[in-house]
């Protein structure tokens, strides 16, 4: 009979200094990620509002980006 055995993988704890000052693109990609997150929670409202009835995920999409450029 074979045994088997287990591996454990813990992750690298990463640590950054406090004061550290972003990258501009650490700071386009960190608003870019939040921008899409309030797109993404938007549309799902959007889809919520019509009780989950059939629609289009992509109006939803557009709509919402609208609402949270403030169009």
């Amino acid at each position: 009979m074979r045994e088997t055995t287990t591996i454990k993988r813990t992750a690298a704890k990463v640590t950054t200094p406090k004061n550290r000052i972003e990258t501009p693109f650490e700071q386009s990609t960190k608003s870019t990620g939040d921008f899409y997150r309030k797109v993404q929670e938007k549309a799902y409202e959007l889809y919520l509002q019509r009780n989950g009835a059939p629609g289009s995920p992509e109006e939803d999409w557009l709509q919402a980006e609208k609402i949270v450029k403030g169009l």
